[in-house]
C-alpha cells in the first residue's frame, strides 16, 4: 500500500519548522522557502483549508521579525566596541596626541584601524542585507540633485582610486533631472558598483561613470569598467548574499559578496532595476534607471 503524499499545508508546516529550528539560513534560502511556503498555503487555502493557514502565516511573520530583531539587536552591540577601538586608534595615530610612536608602533596601529574600518564596513552592510531581507528599511527621500551624491562618492572613491591605480572618468553633466531620493542610499549603490568596476578591474584599467537625461525625467546612470568581465552564468547569480566569482583577481581582494545584493536592494525600493552586460576578460556595465521630478 502507497504512502499518502502529505498535502500543501503539512508540507507548509514542515517548512515553518524547519525554518524554526534552524540558528541561521542563508538569505537566498530564506527566500526560497518563503516563496515555496505561500504557494503552500494559497493551494491550501484553494482546498479549503482556511484557519490553519492563517495562523501558519502569522507564525512565519513572528519567526521573520524574531530573526531581524535579533540581527538587529547584534548589529547594535558589535558596533559599541568597534567605536571605542576606532577612537583610541585614531587618537594614538596622530602626531602628538600621545607622544611619539617608533615605527613599528605606528605600523600596529595603522594595521588596527585598516581592519577597524573593514569590519565597521562589514557590519553596515550586514544590518543593511538584514533590513532589505526583512522589508525593513524605509527609504527617507528628499529633493537632491545627482550631482551632490557623486560629490560623495568620489570622495569615497578616491582612496580606491589611488590604491588601485585605475583611471576613472566621472561624466556628470548639467541638466540631469532633479531627484526626490534617498541620497545616503542611492550614493551606497553607486559607491558598491564603483568599488567592483575598481577592484575588478587591473591597475590602469579605465572606468568611466555616466549619467545622463532621457525621454520623460528619467535620469540614466552607468558604470563601464574594462575588467575580468563575468560569464553567462555568473551573471546569473548577481544578487546572491556572499557570492563571489572564482576569478585570481576576486580572490585575491578582500570581501564578502554584499556591495551588489545591496545596491539591487535599494535599487528595489527604488522602483528600480540593476542591469548588467558583461563580456569575460573584456569588461562590464551595471546600469540603472530612476524616475526623477523635473
Amino acid at each position: 500500500m502507497s504512502e499518502q503524499t502529505p498535502g500543501p499545508l503539512h508540507q507548509a508546516q514542515q517548512l515553518v519548522a524547519d525554518l524554526q529550528k534552524a540558528t541561521s539560513v542563508d538569505p537566498n534560502d530564506l527566500k526560497s522557502k518563503l516563496t515555496q511556503i505561500n504557494e503552500l498555503l494559497r493551494k491550501a487555502a484553494s482546498n479549503g483549508e482556511g484557519a490553519e493557514p492563517d495562523t501558519l502565516r502569522k507564525q512565519l511573520t513572528e519567526h521573520v521579525d524574531s530573526t531581524a530583531s535579533f540581527n538587529s539587536m547584534m548589529v547594535h552591540e558589535i558596533r559599541k566596541p568597534m567605536t571605542s577601538i576606532r577612537g583610541y586608534a585614531d587618537m594614538l595615530a596622530k602626531p602628538g596626541m600621545i607622544g611619539p610612536l617608533n615605527e613599528m608602533q605606528q605600523q600596529f596601529i595603522d594595521t588596527i584601524r585598516t581592519n577597524v574600518i573593514r569590519m565597521e564596513g562589514l557590519v553596515s552592510d550586514i544590518s543593511d542585507i538584514g533590513k532589505l531581507n526583512a522589508g525593513r528599511y524605509k527609504l527617507d527621500n528628499k529633493m537632491t540633485t545627482f550631482g551632490q551624491i557623486v560629490m560623495e562618492v568620489q570622495k569615497l572613491a578616491e582612496p580606491l582610486i589611488t590604491e588601485f591605480q585605475q583611471n576613472v572618468t566621472w561624466d556628470v553633466p548639467q541638466g540631469l533631472p532633479i531627484l526626490n531620493a534617498d541620497s545616503k542610499q542611492l550614493a551606497k549603490v553607486i559607491f558598491n558598483l564603483v568599488k567592483n568596476a575598481i577592484q575588478y578591474t587591473p591597475k590602469g584599467g579605465n572606468i568611466t561613470v555616466k549619467a545622463e537625461r532621457r525621454e520623460g525625467n528619467v535620469l540614466y546612470v552607468s558604470i563601464t569598467d574594462t575588467g575580468i568581465g563575468m560569464k553567462p552564468e555568473e551573471i546569473g547569480r548577481l544578487g546572491e548574499v556572499f557570492y563571489r566569482a572564482d576569478h585570481e583577481l576576486v580572490t585575491s581582494q578582500k570581501g564578502y559578496g554584499l556591495g551588489v545584493p545591496i545596491a539591487m536592494g535599494f535599487l528595489k525600493l527604488m522602483d528600480s532595476k540593476l542591469n548588467c552586460e558583461s563580456t569575460p576578460e573584456k569588461g562590464s556595465t551595471f546600469s540603472f534607471s530612476i524616475v526623477g521630478i523635473g
